[in-house]
Formats: C-alpha cells, sequence, structure tokens
C-alpha cells in the first residue's frame, strides 16, 4: 500500500505571487501617502490662503478707519513717506499721508507777529501737551506749520517754535482787545508700502512705526480719484486696491490665491488746507 509523503505535498507561495503581493501593497501604500500629502498641503495651503485674506482685510479696515477720520486731503507719498509733487491724474502711488486730529481747540494766548517763528498757548489742566513733529492749526489767520521745539511758560502755557515763520500776524489776543482766538493740534500720518510690506508712520500713541503687513504684491495701491475733468473727487478722499500673497507657507513653496481690495473712502471733514 502507498501512501503519499507529507513532505512532498507540502505547497508554498511561488516568486511570482510574492512579487504581486508585494507590488499591491506598495501600490497601496503610495495611494495612502498620496491621500495624506494632499490633505497636508491642501491643509497649509487653506492656511496660507486665510492668513493673506485676514492680514490684507484688518490692514484694510484699520487704513479705512483712518482715511474716514482724517482731517486733511491725503496727499500721495513715495516709498518713504514724502509727498509727491503734482502728481498726474489717476496716478497710483506706493504711500499716502494726511492727518488726524490729536488734541483741542487751545487758546492762542498772546500776540505773534509776521516773521515770528513762535506761537503761545495755553491749554487746560489734564489736556494733552503739544509735541515736536505735531502741527498746529490756526484756522483764522490761514496758519499751518510744523511744531519743532516745545517750551513749558508754567501753568499749561506753551511755547511753541514752528519750522517756518508765520506769514499771517495773530493780533488781539491782550489789551484792549481780547479777541478769543483758537487753535489745535494735528498728526502727520502715512501709510505706504515698501518691500512689500505695508507700512504704518504715525502718533507715538500708536507705535510711531508699525508693520500692518508682508506679502503685499500691489507695489502702488493708493490713488486720489478724480472728476472728469481731472480735479480731486473732494466727495471721496482715497482709493485703496490691496492685494496680498503668500508666497510660502511652513515652507512649502507654493502661492495663495490674491485678494483685491478696493475701497472708496468718503470725507467726513476737512479742517485743514495744507497737507
Amino acid at each position: 500500500m502507498n501512501r503519499d509523503n507529507p513532505s512532498k505535498t507540502a505547497t508554498g507561495l511561488s516568486l511570482i505571487e510574492v512579487t504581486m503581493a508585494m507590488g499591491l501593497l506598495g501600490v497601496f501604500g503610495i495611494a495612502v501617502y498620496s491621500m495624506l500629502n494632499i490633505g497636508m498641503i491642501l491643509g497649509a495651503k487653506n492656511t496660507a490662503v486665510n492668513s493673506a485674506h485676514q492680514q490684507a482685510r484688518t490692514a484694510m479696515l484699520q487704513m479705512i478707519q483712518d482715511l474716514h477720520s482724517a482731517i486733511s486731503l491725503p496727499a500721495l507719498t513715495d516709498v518713504n513717506g514724502a509727498n509727491l509733487i503734482n502728481p498726474a491724474p489717476n496716478t497710483a502711488a506706493p504711500g499716502i499721508s494726511f492727518q488726524l486730529w490729536s488734541a483741542g481747540p487751545y487758546q492762542v494766548s498772546a500776540d505773534s507777529a509776521v516773521d515770528s517763528s513762535t506761537i503761545q498757548i495755553q491749554i487746560p489742566n489734564g489736556a494733552k501737551a503739544p509735541v515736536v513733529g505735531q502741527r498746529v492749526i490756526v484756522q483764522g489767520h490761514r496758519i499751518e506749520v510744523d511744531i519743532t521745539q516745545v517750551d513749558s511758560l508754567g501753568g499749561g502755557g506753551y511755547s511753541l517754535t514752528l519750522a517756518t515763520p508765520l506769514t499771517n500776524a495773530i493780533e488781539g489776543t491782550g489789551s484792549p482787545t481780547f479777541y478769543n482766538i483758537s487753535c489745535f493740534l494735528t498728526d502727520r500720518c502715512s501709510y505706504t508700502v515698501k518691500n512689500g510690506a505695508l507700512e504704518w508712520n504715525g502718533p507715538t500713541t500708536r507705535k510711531a512705526f508699525a508693520l500692518l503687513g508682508n506679502d503685499i504684491i500691489s507695489p502702488t495701491p493708493f490713488t486720489t480719484p478724480n472728476t472728469p475733468a481731472g480735479a480731486l473727487y473732494y466727495r471721496f478722499v482715497a482709493a485703496i486696491n490691496l492685494c496680498t500673497s503668500d508666497s510660502k507657507y511652513d515652507k512649502r513653496g507654493f502661492k495663495s490665491a490674491n485678494i483685491l481690495l478696493n475701497g472708496q473712502v468718503p470725507t467726513r471733514a476737512r479742517l485743514t488746507d495744507f497737507q
């Protein structure tokens, strides 16, 4: 009687079967890795898009608020904040400057003659004192001058040294007329785009210099609207076209979608004639 040898009947996987199994496992592993990698990239890209958009929106809201509160017509500037001289209509510029109300009204306490370089003012107790770099505005005399030095006279009195001599005299603050001549103080502020960064330059109470955003891809986002005849459109003080793009997030090397914000800011009050 013949019996089969168990060792001869045992079977195993052939080389071809092992190769196919390993190939299938490899394909499955690559598919799983690709799905995870795509998910991570899309997550990082969405974060970059949201970050760039939020940064742009925050900067836009801050600019609109400041321009809406401006008491002067804005002026286009270069990247260093210097006003452009007689820019052509519809010129796009890297910056815009304007004035914000700071303090006042204060009383002009002494007469000042033509060509004088000082103005004396009186401020109430606890009121904000003038500082160097501000502008003193005496509307009734068309005086708008930068302050280069501030000297306290005691009792709330201050002597302001001016950047340029007065072209109009201030008279009548003393006997026998005693006119009540008022003035107020302003801060000159600006927004500029320089090397892809949006910079704020303004009062020290809000940081003398601040960075509002990076990756700004519109180097000249500011314009001052004009009428068809080429004159300034006084109903609106500024138009802003701000584009941002996060060019690199978490070292993945891709750009986020651009965002275009366009705002025409209406003017509220104009208390100065010069910027």
